[in-house]
Formats: C-alpha cells, structure tokens, sequence
C-alpha cells in the first residue's frame, strides 16, 4: 500500500495500484477519497486512459465516468479522445461503457486520431484471435451512429481495411456482412470501385448493393452520407447543385423541401460542420423549425447541449430566431462547463456567447425553477457564478422547492461580488460632484416580456408585485451570510425600502399608540368608578375608534392575503385582542369578576402587542433591548421544557412527604391534623403541599430560592434528605444555569449590536412586504386597482422608482442620494404623476441619465416628506453606510494598484529574464 510522509493513503496511487490489480472496490474507494482518473502523470497518461484502452476494465471506465470522467474527454498533448483509446482496447465491454444511453451526451464516435476513425482502427488491427472483439465493437459504434463510409487519409473506408487483411479467414466473412448491411454503405465512390472489386473477387456468393451509375440523381439521404462521412466541400458542392434544381419549383414545394433541410443541418451542428451548417442556412430556412417528434429540440438548444458555439453563435444573430420560454440554453450549458473543449465543440465559448446575447434571459428557469445561477452553484463553478452575477444574475430567485441559489454559494464570493457593485462616477474623492455609485441589478430581478422587446425598457417589463425582500431576508438567517447584511449596498437598500414603507410604520404606530393609551384609561376609570364620567366616556370613544381602526386594519390584511392570514401567531393573537377590547368596552351583564378578568387580559394583550411595535422602531438600542428579551426568552423556555421533569418530579415528592390530609372522625368532622400548628392553618394550604397542582406551583416558586422553610415539617431524615437535594440541584444548579445562559445570550447580542439592528429592520420590512405581495397568494385588493399602484408606490422600487436599478449619493454634499432615470420621458412621466414631488439634478452631459433627489414615497398635504418636521434630512443616507463605502472604494483602489504594480514587476522580471538569456547566447556563441 503506497502511503505519502504522513502515514495516510494516497489517493492517487490506491487508484493506480487499484487498476493494477484489478480491484474494483478499491478503485472506487480512492475515487471516492478525491482520486482523480482525468490526471495526468509526468507522462501525459491519465487512469482514465489506462483503462480505456485496457481490455476488461468496463467496471472500472463506468466508476470513472460516474465520478466526472467525459465521455468526450480528449488528451490535448496526443489529441486523441476516449473513444479513440476504447477503439484500442477493441473490447466490446469498455466501448459499450463509453457508448452507455447518457440523456444529453453524445460521444462523437468518428473522431479520428491519426487520421483513423475508431472504425478504421479496429479494422486495420484486425486479426483471427479478436474477430469476434472486433466485430462486436464494430456493431457497437455502428448502432450508435458511426459512418461504415468515413475514409483515413488514403481513402480507404472500413470495409476496405477489413477486404485487405488476406491472413484473416475466420470471423472476416461475418465482419463484411454487417458492414454491407448497412443502408448507406457505399462500396463504388472510393478509388475507383476497388472495394466492389474485391468483394466480387473474395465472396463472389454474396449479394452486393446496386452499382451507382455515374452521375446519379442526388437526394437528401446521399448528402445526409456526404456530411456524416466528414467530407465538407464535397458536400457544398453538391448540396449547391441539389438545391439549384429545387428553383424551378413553386414557392410552396420549395419551401417543403427546405423544411426536409432540418436533419441535414441538425446533423452539420452535431458534427461541428460548420460551413455545411452556413451553406443550408443560406438557403432561407426556417431556424425556428423542430422535427415532428414530440419534446424534441429546437436546433439553438442542439447547438447549445452539444457545445457547437460557431452555429449558436450564428443562430442567436438570425432576426428570424424566436426562443421559447423552456429553451434553458444557459442551463444547459453550464453543466458541461468542466468538458475540455475538442474540435469545434467549446461549452466554455457557449456560455460566453449566450451571456454576450441580449436575446437570452439570464434568469430562465426549468421546470424545476432552477435558474443558471443555480446550476453553477450545484457545479460548483466559481468563475461561472462570477460571470452570471456580473452580468446582474438574480439571487432572490426561488425554485420549485423554495430553495435560493445562495444558499450554496461560498460566502467569500458573494462579498467580493457585492464590493464590485459598489463603484464611483470617475470624479476625484475630493470634487462636489463626485458620487459613490450603489448597483443593485442582483438583488433585483429584471422581469423580460417576450412580447415586448429588449429587455433594458421598463415599460415592457411585465407589472407584477414581487417581495423584493427575499434574498436579504435569507441573508438575515443564515449564520454564514448575516454579516453582509452591514455590507454598504445592503444596508443602503435596506434604507430605501425603510424609506419606501417607513410611511405605513409610522401611521401605524401612532394610530396604535392612541388606543392603547385610550382603552388603558378607559379600564381604569371604568373600574375605579370615576367621578370624571365625561372623561370616561371620551376615552371610551378613542377606544371604539381604535378598535375599529384594528378591525379595518385586519380585514385588509385578510384580503390581501388571506390564505397565509391565519397561519400567523401575530395576527391570531391580534384577533383575540379585538375581542376582548369588545367585550371590555361595552356594558355586559357579566358579573364584576368576570369583567375584571377581561380587562386584565385585555391589557395584557395591549401592552404585548404595543411593546412588540416598539421593539421595531429603528432605533439601535431598542431594537437591542428588544432582541435580548427574545432570546433570553427563547432560551429559557427551550432549557426549561427539558428541566421541566425534574420541577414536576420533587413537586410530587414535597406532595407525598409533606402533603398530609386532615383527619376524618366517625361523625364526617373535618379534625386538624395535630402536627400542624394554628399559624399554618391561618396560613393556608400553600405551604403544607396539600395539593398536587399547590404543590406544583409552590415548587417552582422555590426554584427561585424562596423556601419558606419554617412552614415545612421535617418528619424523617428523608425529608432533610429530599429537600437538601432539591435546594442543591435545582435552586443553586439549575437557577444559576439558566441565569448563565441569559447573560450569555445578553452578551452576544450586545457585541453584534449593529447587526442585530439590521436584522430587525430586514425582519420587519421582510414582513410588512409579505402582507403586501400576498406572499404568492393575493388577494383581491393586491389584484385590483387602484389598491395596486397604491401597493407599487409603497412597496417596490423597481421599475416604477429605480428605473435603472442603482442610486448615486453625494458624499461632499451632505450624503444626498440622487435617482438615475432612464430616459428624458420617464421624468416627464414621473413628474407629472408626482406633480413636482422631487428635484431634478442637472448633468454635466447630455448623454448621462437625468438624476432625481430621493423623494417621499407619499405626498402628504404640503409637507414635502413625512420626516422632514424633525430633521430635515429625508433625502440623505446614513453617515455609516458612505464611510463603510468610501473605506470599500479605497481598498479596491490599493488593490488595483497593488495589481498593476506586480505586473510592472512581472514584465520587468520577464524583460530580465530575456536579456539574461541573450547575453549567455552571446557568451556561449564567443565560446
């Protein structure tokens, strides 16, 4: 066993040695280690070819395949593919392993090496002892699709070599058999009908195919030969000829017979033919054609699955080319991206070519709504995720299973990404006019309406609510993405959509505040039988009208989702609140106990609900205080449901040992018992455990360390025993532990503050957005206007606010974040809908987009912004967000520098290099 300086096995050599001896299970152990069967040695070999080539390793090519082997994996040093290394095996097991049903892979099975096809070489090799191997392997890439017609560089066709080996007799009458039956074999094109000859001479009983006269008619399936053989120009000029006789025919036989075109240039694509593939799209076909199978494949989506990216390329420029909905070209792609590229097949080129089109939606999804993003992080594909997220691919984008594609994604590739978004206008840090630049094309979707047009015009974007909080909402829960949420371009978004529905917070929280200080102090004075009856009864009818403002503020939330209302702990608890709020305001003829118990539980509901809409103010250390609360509450509940055992375990202790019942005499007198004293009588039955739900109670009273031990009869040392034990394990033990976990769930909160902070404000507008998209079930006041514009102006910025999907904010001008607009209409659009409700900023040139200061979300009577009162500075970011912006543009720039400084070096380290070498050629010429 090879073993490296550390004492473990190797990988790679456990596969070789595996592939040595023949064990299969070993072999797959080290693949499964991290082998890799593509891996070249020292000489240009890899295990992959080894087996390949290797008589009776089928088991062995099938694991590497299984564990990302290519099936058209090409050796670029010897330019020979797999099928090329199986042909030398001439073992049926390992070409059927190659030639396995793989759901869009095909193996090109007549690429040549050496100027043989693979039908060539097993033909040349032919002998007596491998004329059945060989015939088998012949009949293998023959059903696949190999041409019996391909000719090497002397012309010669399979069934030539195989006439021409003499010493062969056995197994060679059965081997030109099945090449003759084959239905396109042509035996007269090749030099000079030799291979007929030959025929006539060595098996004059079998019955050959036809002679072809000179000259013969040609038709579709001859040139469909022509290309399948590889021969291009032969096929140009005769395919020319073909289609100059179809002229004479009327315009609908031509088109007809342009539409029997489609195999042909199917099959140019599949063989990489590329000037055969022009030749017939010169012809005016029609490029959007399918074959009448049904699910079968439109020719952008062959040229895409088979990495063809000459005749994608082309296709993608025809105006004539229409791509469905289902095409998934990019999809596709991508999980072929790890394939070494051969001949004219590149899918590397292929993803390069769909992103360079402005025809291909870089956010299409598959049945399973898995978009391209998806793909390259389930691939694994850095570069390729690097690529769909430059281009503004959408991470919030959901699949069928409610999965993200950053779910997956490494952390440290999404933060460089975000960096990248952040950018500025070019002007030096220290002009009036220099602008810090925030591109939010990922965390946006950018909706393509076929019908339409190009996909950069808003106004052919389809209208339709969308919860552009999702992937900033997963960003908030998972771990090892949370602290992007301080990244500048998330926390700048999250400061437009607090702008955006800051509105509906606001109102909603003074409307609130008024009815839980109304019907606070209507309880009171109702309870307190006031003499002030004229005070009872205003605060009685703020009361009513809050209770009407929450029942209004319900029903709405019902409406606009109302599947999703009920499976809210909120708005449940909500439901209950109006109902006692009810039951308490008006005059019942409940009995005074039962009045008192509504009102208890009626301000307790308030005071909840109310401290609940304060914890989500905007205000650091609220939001804070408030996140403690929840954990330390959260933790206590969890530690104290599993610790719950015990408490329950010595209350029924403390009620077996200490609970003795009075004594009943002969006359049914209830007769004290004697141990017990007059006080504890007086005392109640709290303290002597008479009772198994007192005795509950009175336990977990104690847990907090008040004992009333006086009141407690020892009787036995038992008793001392039992209750030491309970003062021990559960009031200094348990007490402390949970007390330990609180102030550690204290502190962690209070070292991440600021992040807990932005939690709670994505958390909040995560929920508020939920309610008002419907969250994938709208109801009927989202579906109808003019509730929907109201919707789309509180709620979404983009397309009708952020036309262009990015803002600019003026960090020497007092942090003033401006609006890029698309175009001079959209402002004209705007400003008449808003009728002046924000500042046009002039620009330097007139081909830079028009700018806008950041406006109020509603227009509220003449107050220009509903913060404007306190501060004055709606229009204006957060100081911490432009410096955190301002650090990330510098470290970009030292690192620019830093690059450009080591390439100087490079290129001087090169230049050295050479004038070395110059000078020791000078020296050893003198020499």
């Amino acid at each position: 066993m090879d073993l490296n300086n550390c004492g473990f096995v190797d990988p790679q050599a456990q596969l070789s040695d595996a592939l040595a001896k023949r064990d299969i299970g070993r072999f797959k152990a080290a693949l499964d280690s991290g082998a890799q069967a593509d891996l070249q040695d020292e000489r240009h070999t890899s295990i992959y070819e080894k087996a390949l080539s290797t008589k009776g390793c089928r088991e062995f090519i099938e694991a590497c395949i299984a564990h990302g082997s290519q099936v058209n994996y090409i050796n670029q040093m010897l330019n020979k593919a797999a099928i090329n290394f199986a042909a030398d095996s001439r073992d049926p097991g390992n070409l059927a392993a190659l030639l396995q049903n793989r759901p869009g892979l095909k193996v090109h099975v007549d690429r040549k090496y050496g100027q043989l096809a693979p039908l060539h070489s097993l033909a040349k090799n032919l002998s007596e002892e491998n004329a059945v191997d060989v015939r088998q392997c012949m009949q293998l890439l023959l059903d696949y699709g190999a041409s019996p017609n391909i000719v090497d560089q002397s012309d010669f066709t399979p069934l030539h070599h195989v006439l021409r080996k003499n010493k062969v007799k056995a197994g060679k009458l059965e081997l030109v058999e099945l090449l003759l039956s084959q239905p396109m074999v042509d035996i007269d094109s090749y030099r000079n009908g030799e291979v007929r000859q030959l025929l006539q001479a060595q098996f004059p009983q079998l019955q050959l195919p036809q002679q072809l006269e000179k000259g013969p008619e040609l038709d579709l399936q001859a040139l469909e030969r022509i290309l399948r053989d590889g021969d291009e120009a032969q096929f140009e000029q005769q395919f020319a000829e073909y289609h100059q006789n179809l002229k004479g025919l009327a315009d609908n036989q031509l088109n007809a017979h342009q539409e029997e075109y489609l195999p042909l240039l199917k099959e140019s694509i599949q063989r990489g033919k590329q000037k055969a593939f022009e030749a017939i799209l010169a012809t005016g076909i029609n490029v959007n054609s399918k074959p009448s199978k049904a699910n079968s494949a439109s020719l952008v989506e062959i040229a895409a699955i088979c990495g063809n990216w000459r005749a994608l390329s082309r296709l993608l420029e025809d105006p004539q080319l229409r791509i469905s909905s289902d095409s998934r070209l990019l999809n596709a792609v991508i999980s072929h991206l790890e394939e070494a590229p051969y001949d004219n097949f590149n899918y590397q080129q292929c993803f390069e070519v769909l992103l360079a089109s402005d025809r291909v939606d870089i956010n299409e999804a598959d049945r399973a709504g898995l978009v391209p993003l998806f793909y390259a992080v389930k691939y694994r594909n850095t570069r390729a995720m690097q690529e769909l997220l430059q281009r503004g691919a959408y991470i919030g984008a959901k699949s069928a299973l409610g999965d993200l594609p950053i779910e997956d994604m490494p952390p440290d590739l999404l933060e460089e990404h975000l960096d990248s978004c952040i950018t500025t206008n070019g002007e030096k840090p220290g002009e009036q006019g220099f602008e810090i630049i925030f591109n939010y094309k990922n965390l946006i979707r950018q909706e393509r309406d076929p019908a339409a047009g190009q996909a950069g015009n808003p106004r052919a974007l389809s209208h339709r609510l969308h919860d552009e909080m999702i992937p900033i909402a997963y960003i908030a829960e998972a771990k090892e993405l949370r602290h992007l949420l301080q990244h500048p371009l998330i926390s700048s978004f999250l400061f437009l959509k607090w702008h955006r529905l800051s509105v509906m917070f606001y109102l909603n929280f003074l409307l609130y505040s008024l009815f839980t200080a109304s019907i606070i102090t209507h309880t009171l004075l109702k309870f307190h039988e006031s003499e002030h009856t004229a005070l009872t009864h205003l605060f009685g009818a703020l009361s009513w009208l809050g209770i009407a403002y929450l029942i209004v503020r319900e029903v709405i939330q019902w409406l606009m989702s109302p599947v999703l209302y009920f499976w809210s702990i909120t708005n449940l608890m909500e439901l209950v609140l109006i109902c006692l709020s009810i039951l308490t305001c008006i005059e019942s003829s409940y009995d005074q106990e039962t009045k008192r118990v509504l009102a208890v539980f009626t301000i307790l509901l308030v005071s909840v609900e109310f401290c609940l809409l304060v914890g989500s103010l905007p205000v650091l250390s609220i939001s804070t205080h408030m996140l403690m609360l929840r954990a330390v509450s959260s933790s206590f509940v969890k530690s104290f449901a599993l610790y719950s055992i015990f408490v329950l375990t010595f209350s029924l202790c403390f009620y077996i040992l200490f609970g003795k019942p009075a004594v009943v005499d002969q006359m049914n007198s209830t007769t004290p018992d004697p141990t017990k004293e007059p006080e504890a009588e007086a005392d109640g039955d709290f303290n002597t455990f008479t009772k198994p739900i007192e005795a509950l109670i009175k336990t977990i009273v104690m847990l907090t360390g008040e004992f009333d031990a006086g009141d407690i009869k020892f009787t036995s040392i038992y008793t001392y025993l039992i209750f030491l034990l309970f003062v021990f394990f559960m009031t200094i033990v348990l007490f402390n532990l949970l007390n330990g976990l609180a102030v550690s769930d204290t502190q962690a909160i209070k070292a991440q503050a600021e992040l807990n902070g932005a939690i709670c404000r994505t958390n909040m507008l995560s929920r508020y957005e939920q309610v008002l998209t419907g969250h994938g079930s709208a109801g009927f006041l989202v579906s109808n206007q003019p509730f929907r514009s109201i919707y789309e102006r509180l709620m979404n910025i983009y397309p009708n606010y952020l036309s262009l999907r990015q803002i600019s904010v003026l960090p020497n001008d007092g942090n003033k974040v401006l609006i890029p607009m698309q175009d001079p209409y959209e402002m004209k659009t705007l400003n008449s809908k808003l009728q002046g409700s924000f500042q046009q900023v002039p620009t330097s040139s007139a081909s830079q987009p028009q700018k806008k200061l950041l406006d109020p979300p509603l227009k509220l009577l003449l107050l220009p912004c509903c913060c404007s009162m306190l501060t004055g500075k709606c229009s204006q970011i957060d100081g911490r967000t432009v410096k955190l912006s301002l650090a990330l543009i510098d470290q970009k720039n030292t690192a620019e520098q830093r690059r450009k400084r080591e390439q100087v070096n490079d290129r001087r380290l090169q230049l050295i290099e050479h004038k070395l070498e110059s000078l020791l050629q000078l020296l050893q010429e003198r020499h």
